[in-house]
């Protein structure tokens, strides 16, 4: 019974300590470019009145850009904690050792923790942006590609006018996938506005014109992208707390039937 109340406690400490350690190395400002938003500076584009749903988007595209470095080097697994702290959850840093494959370098579905590292690639960025339009009731889809992830956004209900945006480059295609598909080239011009280099944008074309790689998800946000690791997190954020109250509860119980039989 003490063995399964230290634990318990233990694990609640570590969980109670986990909440105010930050998952994010504020060193990615000066060593990784591109990222030049605070956690508060993005949080603050992305809680603004949406007056102009087109304008927000972009917006939105474009804090994300700025405030998620692209990073997912193996140098960084525990600098930017790209394996996921013990202090984090003990479940998902316990799995990052039985299933180095999937979990060694973890891919956030909740927004909120993918801003708070603030390192991930193309994928985790179309996530958050993703989840984000789903919070503020904006219909969006992640697209898979061979080598790369984006995501479709309804920018006119009325119009049914989609858009495709590209939050790891910072780049707004104003046409829909069905578009894009037709003539891959029409990518071109809004990476170079952008100021990306030929080399770059005729990799991203390669990339496009590939359209037997597209999988466009039929479900919004992080759940369409990967549903079973989606909730996979889920639950085991809830199980991180679940697992040391049982071991604290059954300590007491165990303590309490071995008094009362000390008793008889």
């Amino acid at each position: 019974e003490k063995v399964l109340f230290l634990l318990g406690v233990g694990l609640l400490i570590i969980n109670i300590a986990g909440l105010f350690i930050s998952l994010r190395n504020e060193s990615i400002y000066k060593e990784r470019e591109g990222i030049n938003l605070t956690e508060k500076e993005l949080y603050q584009r992305i809680n603004e009145k949406i007056t102009d749903k087109k304008e927000y988007i972009t917006n939105l595209n474009e804090a994300v850009h700025k405030g998620i470095a692209h990073y997912w080097r193996d140098a960084g697994i525990n600098k930017y904690n790209l394996r996921i702290p013990f202090y984090e959850n003990y479940l998902l840093y316990i799995a990052s050792y039985l299933d180095p494959e999937e979990y060694l370098k973890y891919e956030f579905y909740d927004y909120r923790r993918a801003i708070e590292r603030g390192v991930g690639l193309c994928s985790q960025q179309a996530i958050i942006v993703s989840e984000i339009l789903l919070e503020k009731r904006i219909p969006s889809f992640i697209i898979g590609m061979s080598g790369h992830v984006v995501l479709r956004a309804q920018v006119d209900a009325d119009r049914d006018e989609w858009w495709v945006l590209d939050p790891d480059y910072g780049v707004v295609i104003p046409h829909d996938i069905d578009a894009i598909e037709s003539n891959p080239k029409i990518i071109k011009s809004f990476y170079a506005q952008a100021g990306y280099k030929l080399k770059t944008i005729n990799s991203l074309w390669k990339i496009y014109e590939k359209k037997e790689g597209y999988v466009v998800r039929d479900e919004q946000g992080a759940r369409g992208y990967r549903i079973k690791r989606y909730r996979a997190e889920h639950i085991l954020y809830y199980l991180k707390w679940l697992i040391p109250c049982i071991f604290t509860i059954m300590s007491i119980i165990l303590f309490i039937k071995r008094r009362r039989n000390t008793d008889i």
